[in-house]
């Protein structure tokens, strides 16, 4: 054997050059999961819950904050609940990204209960318009924000 190696391992190492895909950029591929997740769930956004759930954590957090989910999207992922049809547009209008300023949910009375997601968790907001008022963290966060702001009516 010569220090080239033997032709089979030449020829094995000429395939592997050829079958070596070029590495996929990080967006590339948050972009190919929220397909993958779209191809078998389309809108069900149960469906693409429990494709996020199943996802590695930070790849899932990463999804749920980006313009590959929208805010409804996000909404049922944490708070498992289908709000009313309006809410619904309202959120679906909004892509996951937006967020992390802020996404109007609905309006109470004078009150407006505002979802943003803050270091991985589910946060809704009661403002008065010009006074934020309360906030509140994690899976029923929702709930006890509605809860909130019907009590000040």
């Amino acid at each position: 054997m010569n220090s080239y190696g033997t032709e089979t391992d030449r020829e094995q190492d000429e395939a592997d050059e050829q079958t070596t895909e070029e590495p996929v950029d990080h967006e590339t591929l948050l972009e190919m999961t929220a397909d993958d997740i779209f191809a078998d769930c389309e809108d069900d956004v149960v469906c693409i819950a429990e494709a996020l759930e199943d996802l590695e954590a930070a790849m899932r957090d990463e999804l749920l904050v980006s313009d590959h989910l929208n805010a409804y999207q996000t909404f049922f992922y944490y708070f498992r609940q289908i709000p009313d049809d309006l809410i619904q547009e309202r959120l679906i209008l909004q892509p996951a990204s937006a967020l992390g300023d802020g996404v109007l949910v609905e309006e109470i009375d004078l009150y407006e209960l505002i979802f943003t997601v803050h270091q991985g968790a589910p946060v809704i907001a009661v403002s008065d318009g010009d006074t934020l008022l309360e906030t509140f963290e994690g899976p029923h966060a929702y709930t006890r924000g509605r809860a909130y702001a019907e009590s000040l009516i």
